[in-house]
């Protein structure tokens, strides 16, 4: 059989054999070039052989995890996306198969074909940023390499004068470290806290620090004028900031949760990618920001009194203290 050049090259790694027929088959129908395999230490000897242009991988398989697939053809072969599909729908196995490189999660059993081929498509197009953020790579380059520039950009965005007063509200404000932090946004009569948490290993720490906010500003200086309705949800702000974070080809997790209290209840309503702790935000946990393109957030509520307290505690024992209060 004769190929043309234009053939997708596919390495599926699986280690059910019908599950990994079946698939094959499907891809093959659709004129893509098939190389399959049954574990993952073979798995990886194919990627090295084959050059594929995306990997399907499983994730537990005998012997080599899928985890550790996903992690080495990161580490390896930054450029070649890597589609899980899985069984497991835990979502503790979801975030750390996307931390680890992984650009989608695909569930088994799969009952339309077509989310395969869709999945492929779209890794595909995202696979190189486009011309519009051209200008936000170059940023980002110029951080990578000026550590002071970066380290001072993290301290600036973290001083804030306590307490900060924005209409009616007053709100005393400290945190244990530039990696767990917060914007405030007066939304009407009401207040939005956008609370971020980064890692301190992460490459870019400084640029995504400095890229939310630069994401943030332009949407809310267009809801002032009534161009957009972003910021009357707390679910909306994080859909918004998820996007664009996934399209800017940056490849990271961010914990984020977005609060919006109001001034003539008390009660807050409030949407979380990520957060662990208070407890009433971890209940509320959807994926961390970046992970997904299209990840469905979901606003809660919660009965509060004021003056407002609320402490936020990070993965590595960081601290965010916050006391609101209303006129």
């Amino acid at each position: 059989m004769v190929h043309g050049t234009s053939q997708q090259k596919i390495l599926l790694i699986e280690d059910e054999a019908v599950f990994r027929m079946t698939l094959g088959s499907y891809l093959r129908s659709k004129n893509y070039l098939l190389m399959e395999s049954k574990n993952g230490a073979e798995g990886l000897a194919c990627v090295a052989m084959f050059q594929p242009d995306v990997v399907l991988c499983d994730l537990h398989m005998p012997g080599m995890t899928g985890h550790q697939v996903i992690n080495i053809i990161h580490q390896r072969y930054p450029t070649i996306p890597v589609i899980v599909i899985s069984g497991v729908a835990r979502f503790d196995d979801v975030t750390q198969a996307l931390r680890e490189g992984a650009c989608d999660y695909l569930l088994k059993p799969i009952t339309d074909w077509n989310v395969v081929t869709e999945a492929i498509e779209q890794s595909l197009s995202n696979a190189e940023p486009g011309d519009h953020y051209q200008e936000l790579q170059q940023h980002r380059a110029v951080l990578r390499k000026d550590d002071y520039t970066a380290t001072k950009l993290m301290h600036m965005m973290q001083n804030k004068t306590s307490p900060i007063t924005l209409g009616q509200w007053r709100i005393d404000y400290s945190s244990t470290t530039p990696l767990l932090y917060a914007e405030f946004y007066s939304v009407d009569n009401a207040l939005m806290v956008v609370i971020v948490e980064l890692y301190a290993e992460m490459l870019d720490v400084a640029f995504v620090a400095a890229m939310i906010k630069f994401l943030l500003d332009p949407p809310y200086r267009q809801y002032q004028q009534n161009e957009n309705d972003i910021f009357d949800s707390p679910r909306n702000v994080l859909s918004y900031l998820n996007w664009h974070i996934c399209q800017s080809g940056i490849l990271c997790n961010i914990n984020c949760s977005v609060l919006l209290l109001p001034d003539d209840t008390e009660v807050v309503h409030f949407a979380n990618a990520g957060l662990s702790f208070p407890h009433w935000l971890q209940k509320a946990a959807n994926l961390s920001l970046g992970l997904l393109p299209e990840v469905e957030y979901h606003n809660f509520n919660k009965v509060i009194s004021y003056p407002f307290e609320m402490q936020v505690q990070g993965e590595a024992e960081n601290n965010l203290m916050l006391k609101i209060a209303r006129g």
